[in-house]
């Protein structure tokens, strides 16, 4: 059995019609497609090195590609990989998901704006 303090109640109260603004709906939206998108980018990223070194070690200490090690190509592709999954996401975030910020902050605005007047 759960009990909500009064303080709580009282926040999920004030939240509530805010969360189901259509500005605050999109935001989070795109924030969740965003998030999900280039997450499960990262764990690719991370399971193809995983089963690399764990099925195919032999494979890739012995084959080379302009003379390094492919072990050395898919460590350095981890490297690369992360710094592209941020550099998308800085992008993303300026590109997609701040205006809809944006659109949500002036939503929650005017909706204050409305309520106390």
């Amino acid at each position: 059995m759960t009990t909500e303090s009064p303080a709580t109640a009282a926040s999920a109260a004030v939240w509530s019609p805010i969360l189901a603004l259509p500005e605050l709906v999109e935001l989070r939206r795109r924030r969740r497609a965003v998030t999900t998108g280039l997450g499960l980018i990262a764990i690719a990223l991370f399971s193809g090195f995983l089963v690399g070194f764990a099925y195919f070690p032999e494979f890739l200490g012995d084959n080379t590609a302009f003379g390094v090690p492919l072990s050395l190509w898919v460590v350095f592709s981890q490297f690369a990989g992360t710094w592209v999954l941020v550099y998308a996401y800085f992008r993303l975030s300026r590109a997609y998901i701040q205006p809809a910020a944006d659109d949500a902050v002036r939503a929650i605005a005017q909706r204050d704006q409305e309520h106390v007047s």
